[in-house]
C-alpha cells in the first residue's frame, strides 16, 4: 500500500486547475475519490488512470479500430 493519497489543492495544482473545479469534480463524482472522515484524498493510481481517460479523441479511434 504505498500509493500516494492527494489532497485537493496538491489536485488543483497537479492539474493546473481552481481548486473550486476539483472539489466540482468530486461532488459530481467525475474523478474518483476516498473519503476519510470529511477529508477528500484523491489516490495517485485513480488520478492517472482519470486522467488517462480523458484524453480526447481515444475512445473514438479504439472503437474506430475495432471495426476495421
Amino acid at each position: 500500500m504505498n500509493d500516494k493519497l492527494y489532497t485537493i489543492p496538491e489536485v488543483a495544482s497537479y492539474l493546473k486547475i481552481s481548486k473550486s473545479k476539483v472539489y466540482w469534480l468530486v461532488q459530481t463524482h467525475k474523478i474518483p475519490h476516498v473519503r476519510i472522515g470529511r477529508n477528500v484524498r484523491i489516490r495517485e493510481q485513480d488520478l492517472e488512470k482519470w486522467l488517462n481517460l480523458q484524453l480526447v479523441g481515444v475512445i473514438d479511434r479504439a472503437l474506430e479500430m475495432k471495426r476495421q
